[in-house]
């Protein structure tokens, strides 16, 4: 397929550049009025009691007529069963919460919700809610997973005889024989911070009921329209006809909008209660307490190696902090799981994953799902490993990447779709050592040069797979108007990605007409009946493939119907410049407009069966197909301060045939820079008393454009058998493994020094306090440098 044209701007851009965009925030209704919402103050503890005072309209939990929030089958939590079944019940347990809208009984972190009210605006409303009390007995909080799986530990749920979510087990071969034949075996326990989302735009939410209609239309920064409608229609006892959830623009989504929340359900019941329009608009600071949460992950991990290199065996014990609740069940510890193994021949594997409810905000999967996690432990297991044994860690991957020839390659377990785990399409050792070249990284010992200024310059690489395109489905509905111009309705909406650039190119190309001709709708449920939403790197793939092949439907019915007027075939027949003419005599045309007349009333086609044009294709993906990668980071070490830089980083991705170049490359980039936060700068933190330390943008970094050095971006592309396109999702690729590559980089400039990278964020503070012996002994830092670490710097 052609891509679109790299100097092609999205067709999004004009409006957002020129503030034309509508954001949740824009959204202003007459009579409308303002909520906000009244949080606990404690990260544990009983509701003794909530005293609104007359002149204040608010509401508790006793007064909502609504269930308490159920499992969220958003994302791949449609698939939990599926996937216990494939497992076995000796090897699964999941526990799901039982979480009412506002707390009535117990409240389980700092920012759960306890009341709600209703005033003129914004300010009135927060002023409002500081009036209201909230009488809260403290209860012993659990900010850790090692203390909440203790002995006599507090629970988080009476109703659990423990605190563990959800256990497990997952593995193929003989372990055991594997790490008993073994040359070298690594073992180190390794942690990813835990990470707030922190997208542009917060949530938000506007409901309005229109009496006449009986309709409730709510606007939500969501990132899942059609099943953030059909949980509404659940807990409200409507019809989801009666329903209409939209997506306007949204600032960013990563994942922390791709649940249904409590806010939403609330806003609804009250809209429908008060028959007034009401907004609520999410402070930075609740985001940083009651947004769910990612990562927070610990593995114990050990590698088998044979002499030569290869590998023999993987164990891996991972324990995840999901905060007070885990609304998505097994999909991010087995995302974990499943990607593990990642490029590498693994002919022996355990692994077992333990969740952990604690005192924290609740966790669900953001930009990467599970994949960096498995990454970091593994990229920095086969470092340590090789470095330990005297090998060349770029030369045991080379040992152990599976090779083009190989596909499709059997993993060994199965995907969290429930079905086996195979890497569909793919060449691995051509991504690494393409990435190895343009990062000018030969084989042999690379780091621990001084650049002269007191730094020492190290290089990491880092290679990952990822599942992309998961199901169950994705919708599009094709419509062709009276003049020839398509309308285009998917259940996938954005924030940000370029989905009306992308899937009008589609339908353009398919179809044979002008992508301006072409207007794409997506993330509203009253536009197409059917949807899932954007997340999991799937809308390219699932809405995509719907998208072409829902067009092409609406082509063949086009070429049938003037094929039979002309009395030709419809092989004869293509559409090219937006006409239907015979190939090789374009004299001989018909504009599209004028077919679609034709199928109008009194119209030429009218007895041509199908007789209109339009398509709805709900396209279901039979699993997964893999994008694959290879980055290499290469960074300075200041050891006076443990500071570090990241100079230059290469990423060579897979993702299949290009759809838009511009638009991946800047997916990769935004991935990316998101993965160099998460590997130096952001950590969500807690004290002992599960108080939040950071919940704002002031005191949580994030990288700012001097953090982010330019990349150098390579493709692969090597088509995907598994859908009409041939592609794989890209968005959530840059994210995955920076963390890993930054990591191994770091310790590879710090060879000798002693230091061991066994946690990210990598702060200046930890390498500084892992360097004392090193400066002490070489002098460093009595030149005049000074030997404090800067962690107030912002970068």
């Amino acid at each position: 397929m052609t891509p679109v044209t790299a100097g092609a701007g999205r067709r999004e851009d004009a409006r957002l550049l020129r503030g034309d965009g509508r954001f949740v925030a824009d959204i202003d209704l007459p009579r409308m009025r303002h909520v906000a919402f009244v949080r606990s103050h404690l990260a544990h503890g009983h509701v003794l009691g909530v005293d609104i005072p007359r002149d204040v309209q608010g509401f508790t939990g006793a007064d909502l007529r609504l269930a308490a929030m159920a499992p969220n089958e958003a994302d791949g939590g449609v698939f939990e069963e599926k996937l216990m079944r494939a497992l076995g019940d000796d090897r699964v347990f999941v526990r799901h919460e039982d979480r009412p809208l506002l707390a009535t009984d117990r409240v389980r972190h700092v920012g759960d919700p306890l009341a709600v009210v209703v005033a003129g605006d914004t300010y009135a409303a927060a002023d409002a809610a500081e009036r209201v009390i909230a009488d809260i007995g403290p209860l012993p909080a659990v900010s850790d997973p090692e203390s909440a799986l203790a002995s006599g530990a507090p629970l988080l749920y009476e109703h659990w005889p423990d605190n563990r979510s959800l256990r497990i087990a997952a593995g193929f071969g003989d372990v055991e024989a594997a790490f008993a034949a073994a040359a070298h075996v690594g073992r180190r326990r390794l942690h990813s911070g835990r990470l707030a989302c922190h997208p542009m735009e917060p949530r938000g939410v506007v409901a309005s009921h229109d009496s006449r209609t009986d309709l409730l239309t709510m606007w939500s920064s969501t990132q899942i329209p059609h099943p953030l409608r059909s949980a509404l229609a659940a807990a409200l006892g409507r019809p989801a006809h009666r329903l209409r959830v939209v997506a306007p623009d949204v600032g960013g989504g990563f994942g922390v909008k791709a649940l249904p929340y409590a806010e939403e359900f609330v806003v609804a019941f009250l809209a429908l209660e008060l028959g007034v329009p009401l907004k609520w608009v999410e402070q930075r600071r609740e985001h940083g307490s009651a947004a769910i949460q990612s990562r927070d992950q610990t593995h114990d991990i050990e590698l088998a190696l044979a002499a030569d290199g290869r590998i023999l065996g993987l164990r891996d014990r991972i324990i995840v902090d999901c905060g007070a609740a885990n609304p998505l069940g097994v999909v991010q510890p087995y995302n974990t799981m499943a990607h593990l193994c990642g490029c590498y021949r693994v002919p022996a594997l355990d692994v077992e994953a333990t969740a952990v409810v604690t005192n924290k905000a609740p966790l669900s999967p953001y930009r990467g799902a599970g994949r960096p996690e498995a990454v970091f432990a593994m990229d920095r297991i086969i470092d340590v490993t090789a470095r330990e044994a005297g090998l060349d860690p770029c030369e045991v991957r080379r040992a152990n990447l599976i090779g083009g020839d190989e596909m499709p390659y059997a993993v060994g377990i199965n995907y969290r779709d429930g079905t086996p785990m195979r890497y569909d399409s793919g060449d691995f050792p051509a991504c690494f050592e393409t990435a190895l070249a343009m990062a000018d990284v030969g084989s042999g010992p690379r780091g621990g040069v001084s650049d002269g200024e007191g730094r020492r310059i190290g290089v990491g690489v880092s290679t990952y797979v990822e599942g992309t395109g998961v199901g169950p489905f994705e919708s599009a509905l094709v419509r062709m108007d009276e003049t020839g111009c398509v309308e285009v309705a998917t259940g996938a909406c954005s924030q940000g990605q370029g989905h009306e650039t992308v899937f009008a190119e589609v339908c353009a190309r398919a179809l044979g007409t002008d992508p301006a001709r072409v207007t794409v709708t997506g993330g509203d449920t009253a536009a197409v009946p059917y949807g899932w939403g954007t997340l999991a790197s799937r809308s390219a793939v699932v809405a995509g493939s719907a998208i072409a092949t829902a067009t092409g439907a609406v082509r063949d019915r086009i070429l049938a119907a003037v094929a039979d007027r002309w009395e030709v075939s419809p092989a004869d027949l293509q559409i090219r410049n937006g006409a239907v003419e015979v190939a090789g005599t374009p004299s001989r045309q018909m504009d599209l407009a004028d077919v679609a007349a034709g199928f109008g009333p009194g119209g030429v086609f009218v007895g041509h069966d199908p007789a209109d044009l339009e398509e709805l294709v709900c396209f279901e993906p039979s699993t997964v197909t893999f994008a694959s990668g290879a980055h290499v980071a290469r960074v300075a070490v200041e050891v006076a301060t443990g500071a570090v830089e990241v100079l230059d980083y290469v990423v060579v991705h897979d993702c299949g045939p290009l759809l838009s170049p511009v638009i991946v490359d800047g997916q990769i980039s935004g991935g990316v820079a998101q993965g160099i936060g998460a590997a130096l700068f952001e950590e969500a933190l807690y004290d002992a008393d599960g108080q939040p330390l950071n919940p704002t943008l002031l005191d949580y970094l994030v990288p700012d454009a001097a953090g982010v050095p330019s990349l150098a971006v390579a493709h692969l592309e090597t088509p995907s058998p598994l859908n009409p396109l041939g592609i794989k999702g890209v968005g959530e690729a840059g994210a995955i493994s920076p963390p890993a590559a930054i990591a191994n980089a770091v310790e590879d400039a710090l060879a000798g020094l002693g230091a061991c990278v066994d946690r990210v964020p990598l702060s200046p503070r930890r390498l500084f306090e892992q360097l004392v012996p090193a400066r002490g002994a070489a002098g460093v830092g009595s030149s005049g440098r000074t030997a404090t670490p800067p962690e107030g710097r912002r970068t």
